[in-house]
């Protein structure tokens, strides 16, 4: 996740920074490169071309096998889908279905990313889950950034009438600005000019479905008190949070943290 990096740049610039397309170009350093599922490893995988709010998303698709939950993902903003596939595989293996969104501006997808538009196409896809996937469970899984963006979509009323199952969170973080406090202190005034904030927060505050956060030990871009404050500001009673010893925010997936995260999955 480039994020760190971004926003260091985007405060350097002052409030000349803080213009639309110099947020959007250091929050979402998106790789726009568009890679068939089949050339990434994963034919298991469709592409499918999604229509929502007058652009066209790439989503990659696989169906899950009977009795077993769908996943839909949202990816960090580093790289693209074809980034994840080994992690698609993984859940392919198990019997989980995945729908992964790619964002505006990603993989292939049209359009200019920001927090408005990711929101609305999150719920969006969520509504279509049915057609695209199964009648079925579904969890959320939030990488990095997706993890505010699966938040932000738990917390939307338009998904109450079929909301997730459980919800994984991978670093999360408390909100976009408060990591371009930590990334450049002297200018975090800043930071709450931002459009993109991404409050995670405050709208955990108000989800409730079972949780689990995965954090590296060693983060020092999203340091793991975020996403301990993450985990203790969620009202869930059914909630896990596990420190991946040794890791730091590009390795979470170590072998014991993909155990823990099966046997959550697993649940659902």
């Amino acid at each position: 996740m480039r994020l760190i990096a971004g926003l260091v740049g985007l405060f350097g610039f002052g409030f000349l920074g803080l213009s639309g397309p110099t947020e959007r170009m250091m929050v979402y350093p998106f790789d726009p490169m568009q890679v068939s599922p089949a050339n990434a490893g994963v034919p298991q995988m469709r592409e499918v071309l999604f229509e929502t709010g007058g652009e066209t998303l790439v989503l990659w698709v696989v169906k899950p096998k009977l009795g077993k939950p769908t996943i839909l993902y949202f990816h960090g903003n580093a790289g693209n889908l074809a980034n994840r596939a080994q992690r698609f595989r993984a859940f392919i293996e198990r019997g989980f279905g995945v729908v992964a969104m790619a964002y505006r501006g990603s993989s292939g997808s049209s359009g200019k990313p920001s927090q408005k538009a990711i929101l609305a196409d999150a719920i969006n896809v969520h509504l279509k889950l049915p057609e695209l996937a199964a009648n079925g469970p579904v969890i959320y899984y939030g990488e990095s950034l997706g993890s505010g963006v699966a938040i932000l979509t738990a917390n939307s009323k338009a998904v109450s009438w079929t909301p997730p199952a459980a919800i994984v969170l991978e670093s999360p973080y408390t909100s976009i600005p408060d990591v371009g406090r930590r990334a450049y202190p002297k200018l975090a005034v800043l930071a709450w000019a931002m459009k993109n904030q991404w409050a995670t927060e405050h709208h955990i505050q108000h989800v409730h479905y079972p949780l689990l956060i995965l954090h590296g030990a060693g983060d020092d871009l999203i340091p793991i008190e975020m996403g301990r404050a993450v985990f203790e500001l969620s009202p869930a009673t059914d909630k896990t949070f596990y420190a991946v010893k040794g890791a730091g925010h590009n390795n979470v997936w170590q072998p014991d943290a993909q155990a823990v995260l099966y046997r959550f999955l697993n649940r659902i």
